[in-house]
Parts: C-alpha cells; sequence; structure tokens
C-alpha cells in the first residue's frame, strides 16, 4: 500500500510544477483538454504498435497534447472564438474520438474508458520493477523520472520561463524564444498527464495540476514560493487523501481529487484577502474599536472628576449606546487586558490604560 502513496505523491510533484505556470498563463483549461486528449495519442500508438508498454505511446500522447495546443491555437487566432471556445471544440472531438476507437476495436484490451478516468493506484505495487537493490513500484518510477524531468526544466529556463509568463511581450522583444518554451511547457505537461494516466487516471491529473498551484499562489506571489508550497500542498494532499480512502475503504483518486478541493475552497476562504479572512478582520477592527472608544470615553471623563458618573457601571453602558452584552464583553476583555479596573460602581483606567488613553488622544488628535 506504500507503494500508492509514493505514486500519489511523486504524481502530485510532477504535476504541481507546470501547473503554476498554467495558472499564471491563463490556461487552466488546457490542461483539462490535453489530460483527455492525449488519451488519442496513446489509442493511435497502441494500433500501430500492439503493446501497451511500447515507449510510442508516451510519445504519441506528447505529440497529441501539442497537437491539441496548436489546434486550440489556430482556432483562437481566426478571432471568431476565444480560446476557452476553442478549448470546447477541441477537447470533446479527440477524447470522444479515443472513446470510440477504445470501444469499437479495443474492447478485450487493457485500454478501458474506467482506468483512464479514475486510474489504478491502488495496484501500483503489483508491477516492480528492481531499482538498486530494491523492487520500485514501476508507476514510481515512472512518476519519479517525470518530477525530475520537470524539475530540471524549470530549473534550466526558469528566468525564459518567468519573463514569457508575466511579460510575453517584452521577452519577444529582447529576442526570446517564447513559442519554443511554450511548446516546451507543453510537451512536459502532455509527458505528465500521459505517465500519470494508468497510476492516477485523468480526473486526478486534472486536480492535481490546478488547485495545489492554485492554493499557492493565493497565499504567495513569488514564483519561487509559489513552486515550493504547490508541490507541498500537492504532496501533503495526496497523503490525507490516501489515509482517508484507507479509513473509508474509498477510490484513492477520488479521495485525493476530493481533498484537493477542500484544500483549495479553504485557500480560497482564508487566504490574505479571503472572504472569511476579511470577515474575521472586520470583527477584528469592531472590537478593537469599541475598546478604543471605552478606553477613550472613560479616560475623557476621569479627567474631569475621578468617579464621574458617566463611568458608572450601571449606567456607561446607556452613554455609549451598547447593549448590556456589548458592554460586559469589552469590559472583561478590558479587564483582562490590564487595562481597566472596577473600583465599587465605577471603572477606571489602570496605568497601563492611562498610556493606552493618551497614545489614542494622540492618533485621533483628541
Amino acid at each position: 500500500m506504500t507503494d500508492s502513496l509514493l505514486v500519489l505523491a511523486l504524481t502530485a510533484a510532477a504535476c504541481a510544477l507546470p501547473g503554476v505556470f498554467l495558472l499564471l498563463r491563463n490556461l487552466s483549461m488546457i490542461a483539462d483538454a490535453i489530460s483527455h486528449t492525449v488519451l488519442f495519442g496513446i489509442v493511435l500508438a497502441f494500433f500501430l504498435t500492439h503493446d501497451l508498454s511500447s515507449p510510442w505511446l508516451l510519445g504519441g500522447a506528447a505529440l497529441m497534447g501539442v497537437l491539441t495546443v496548436l489546434l486550440v491555437e489556430l482556432l483562437g487566432r481566426t478571432k471568431t472564438l476565444k480560446i476557452d471556445d476553442a478549448i470546447g471544440i477541441i477537447f470533446p472531438m479527440l477524447f470522444s474520438l479515443a472513446v470510440i476507437l477504445i470501444s469499437k476495436y479495443a474492447g478485450n484490451v487493457h485500454l478501458d474508458t474506467d482506468m483512464v478516468l479514475m486510474g489504478e493506484v491502488i495496484y501500483a505495487g503489483l508491477d516492480t520493477v528492481p531499482f538498486f537493490g530494491f523492487d520500485i513500484a514501476a508507476a514510481a518510477l515512472k512518476m519519479g523520472a517525470i518530477l525530475l524531468l520537470n524539475f530540471t526544466f524549470i530549473t534550466l529556463f526558469y528566468k525564459e520561463l518567468k519573463l514569457s509568463t508575466f511579460d510575453e511581450e517584452n521577452a519577444r522583444l529582447i529576442g526570446m524564444a517564447t513559442s519554443v518554451i511554450f511548446y516546451g511547457l507543453m510537451t512536459l505537461i502532455s509527458l505528465t498527464t500521459v505517465a500519470a494516466f494508468d497510476a492516477v487516471g485523468s480526473i486526478l491529473v486534472i486536480s492535481f495540476f490546478i488547485a495545489p498551484a492554485g492554493a499557492a499562489l493565493l497565499f504567495t506571489k513569488r514564483l519561487h514560493h509559489a513552486l515550493f508550497f504547490a508541490v507541498l500542498t500537492g504532496v501533503i494532499n495526496s497523503g490525507i487523501g490516501y489515509a482517508l480512502a484507507i479509513h473509508f475503504n474509498a477510490s484513492m483518486s477520488g479521495m485525493c481529487a476530493f481533498v484537493n478541493m477542500l484544500v483549495y475552497i479553504f485557500a480560497v476562504l482564508f487566504h490574505p484577502k479571503g472572504v472569511l479572512t476579511k470577515r474575521l478582520q472586520q470583527a477584528r477592527n469592531r472590537e478593537r474599536l469599541r475598546q478604543e472608544l471605552f478606553i477613550i470615553h472613560l479616560g475623557t471623563h476621569t479627567a474631569r472628576h475621578r468617579y464621574s458618573a458617566e463611568n458608572e457601571v450601571a449606567e456607561i453602558a446607556a452613554h455609549l449606546r451598547w447593549s448590556q452584552t456589548e458592554m460586559e464583553k469589552v469590559s472583561a476583555d478590558l479587564r483582562a487586558a490590564d487595562m481597566i479596573t472596577q473600583a465599587g460602581a465605577y471603572y477606571l483606567l489602570t496605568e497601563k490604560g492611562q498610556l493606552r488613553y493618551q497614545a489614542l488622544r494622540a492618533e485621533y488628535f483628541l
């Protein structure tokens, strides 16, 4: 079973690296398209070789992925269709052709649509190969090689990828071969997709490309940090999904995709500009404002008379027009912070509270 976890972790890391660039280039739907259309390349290569273990399957898939991008770009350049519309035409057409060919001519071959969609990661340990004296799952070795390839490509062409992603026009002007970089990236995505096909299925491949990278980009704007956190998030998600799948006896690929979704939703809600983060910050600001108003009220009336009627415990809520619940909450928080104390029927500022009052007067020009 640990072979399955290793395959999931390596697949997550291998997909997360190029996934960051896909999102930055607004090409997340291209990943979805490629993850399906490469099946057509696999089918065509299989019909030529009649061997599921042939390396030509990987080559056919990579070429089909690049062809998908090329066809989408050609349709997009006509100006009659947007890129998303072009993807919506090309990807269903090529994927449906693959499904038709499989169902018509490959019914007795281990090349079925269920495997393509959901994968068979739980069986990873059944197919092992010797590696430095250890028996390693073939899928893990394959995904490890793809991870190394992706890491090497991004490391070698990091500057080119960064510039062409954020400022493609400037990259062209200084003579950078942006098309070569772009199609090199698309080729890597195609290779990564088909390598992960048999192990985790296309659904999880899409999820690993998009969700970890999307979550990472919500928390950092530095590219190298985004790459690191995308890989880290993908690996952690795969571990959580693996554990939950074992516990609930569910599909590992499906559970990992579900965990990816939950983590991304959490990131959307709680990143620095997220909906719940803003709500929590607003609530903290309201609470801070109430405390400051309470301190200013006590300080102002204490300056006139130490035991001012406006500072009576029974009257202060009415003066501030607060409910009794609000009053008790704010006073309790300020007492806990050693800002105020209660002397009989009156609230008084402590020494710390007096210092805070003077600071607020200067801050608000009182």
